[in-house]
């Protein structure tokens, strides 16, 4: 069986409690998820941290036409990964949303993040992160069109809004995603 990817999406500083785009509920995803990247890493596991890296004349702006207020500016407090959560020495980071047009959804939308998983030789990735019903959903949709075995972590990703999650786990197992919780994902990295 080949090698495993922990992927946090977009655990930044704007999409948690408090800032510019607040998800439900992540500050009671933080502590596990930091458990979880070491236990990760510690069985030799890939981390890949993917980020919001806006300019600010982002096309997702209100401020710009879009539907969101001002969020990740690249270089902003916002855009930071919440601590105590920070990228070690060989994690991946991808950011995502660099340009003025486009959503920026999706980790995978940066083709760096395929390739360089599949020189690692990654077959199985493992999604965690902010928020279920777009980033984490974008990323797990487009690591299954990539090829890789995708299982959402549900312990360890927050939504916007709640009401959605179960018609995204539907619509995510329906495209060949598997759920479960991080510590049956991780008994088998």
């Amino acid at each position: 069986m080949g090698r495993a990817a922990l992927i946090v999406v977009d655990v930044q500083r704007d999409f948690c409690e408090g800032g510019a785009l607040a998800a439900a509920y992540t500050l009671s995803l933080i502590e596990p998820l930091a458990t979880c990247i070491e236990a990760a890493r510690r069985a030799g596991a890939v981390i890949v941290y993917t980020q919001d890296w806006h300019p600010e004349n982002h096309s997702s702006f209100q401020e710009n036409g879009g539907p969101w207020p001002m969020h990740c500016v690249a270089n902003s407090k916002g855009a930071e990964f919440m601590p105590p959560l920070s990228a070690e020495e060989g994690d991946v980071i991808i950011r995502k949303g660099v340009a003025v047009e486009g959503a920026g959804y999706s980790g995978f939308e940066i083709p760096e993040l395929a390739e360089k998983l599949r020189e690692l030789k990654v077959e199985r990735i493992g999604v965690s992160g902010i928020a279920t019903e777009y980033c984490v959903r974008a990323t797990a949709l487009d690591g299954l069109q990539a090829g890789f075995k995708t299982t959402l972590l549900s312990d360890l990703i927050r939504p916007v809004n709640p009401k959605e999650t179960p018609r995204v786990w539907r619509e995510l197992k329906q495209a060949g995603a598997h759920i479960s919780t991080a510590a049956e994902w991780l008994a088998s990295v």
